[in-house]
């Protein structure tokens, strides 16, 4: 099943924001002045940093520095402001960031995850697409480590390893399984306890992306978990760069975290992705994840 991006307008460089319109109405954008920015666009960089953010100004903002810090110059940061109630545009005009023209700034109603990440998408000029989350940043060799898998392979599709980073200061790198069949990954994405991929610094050709409908505004969460396996069961293999390009913050406000909530998609998606469709199964499968799920659910409810 296709789901297509939300539709957006291109937004300006950083200095100024723009509303998305919702689907209830809301201010127009002006597409006449869009389209004068884009006939004045410099020329579209190797890879766009997607970020959607909703409420996090400072981890936003360390977030942006990683990347603006890193050593590959060919890049532009695209954030989609999902409705924060203090505009993401003031935190970046206190940052002193609004003047960079590597950044580009759109702001939205409140209308989730995949909506915001679409629009991303849409804005995004670069051939790939390299996604991070508002609060996690990348290594300083990150963008150049994947420029240079991208380039060296010819994937269209990379997944990476990274660094965990714990409130009391202790970090470990996460070394991810490679998998030689699309078939293989998308079982271990549903039985493995601890998810085979990372989706913050994940890169993908953008245009494959697009054709593959972007991502699916239909779930609340683990939306990432549903755009894998939708690749993965379309026969496409992500390609592991076995290096780690993202600082992942592990904290309270971790969407991910919401395990029990997401319990209820897990099943939607087991029972439409999982293969081959064996009575029993999928059910097998559920419960293996539910037990999964809680476990870790425990697990941190103990450590707080």
């Amino acid at each position: 099943m296709s789901h297509r991006p939300t539709s957006a307008s291109t937004q300006p460089p950083a200095g100024t924001s723009t509303a998305i319109p919702g689907k209830d109405g809301g201010p127009a954008t002006d597409r006449q002045a869009f389209k004068a920015v884009e006939s004045a666009a410099p020329v579209a960089p190797a890879i766009s940093v997607c970020i959607a953010v909703r409420d996090r100004p400072v981890l936003l903002v360390q977030a942006i520095n990683s990347v603006l810090a890193g050593a590959f110059g060919d890049f532009e940061i695209v954030v989609v402001d999902d409705g924060s109630v203090v505009p993401v545009q003031e935190a970046l005009a206190e940052a002193g960031l609004l003047a960079d023209q590597r950044i580009r700034l759109v702001r939205q109603r409140a209308t989730g995850i995949s909506a915001a990440r679409n629009i991303a998408l849409r804005v995004a000029r670069g051939r790939f697409v390299t996604v991070l989350d508002s609060d996690d940043e990348l290594t300083v060799d990150g963008l150049s480590r994947i420029h240079e898998f991208l380039t060296a392979t010819g994937a269209g599709w990379l997944y990476t390893d990274y660094e965990e980073i714990t409130g009391h200061g202790h970090s470990k790198i996460i070394r991810l399984p490679t998998y030689r069949t699309a078939r293989r990954m998308l079982w271990a994405v549903m039985l493995r306890p601890r998810l085979p991929f990372k989706h913050s610094g994940m890169s993908v050709d953008r245009t494959l992306l697009e054709g593959l409908g972007g991502y699916d505004e239909q779930i609340p969460i683990k939306v990432d978990v549903e755009l894998i396996l939708r690749v993965l069961s379309s026969g496409l293999q992500p390609q592991h760069l076995p290096y780690p390009v993202v600082r992942f913050h592990r904290h309270g406000g971790n969407i991910s975290r919401r395990r029990l909530a997401g319990l209820s998609v897990w099943y939607r998606l087991i029972q439409k992705y999982s293969m081959p469709r064996v009575p029993g199964i999928a059910l097998s499968v559920v419960a293996f994840r539910a037990l999964s799920e809680l476990g870790k659910w425990l697990v941190t409810s103990v450590r707080r």
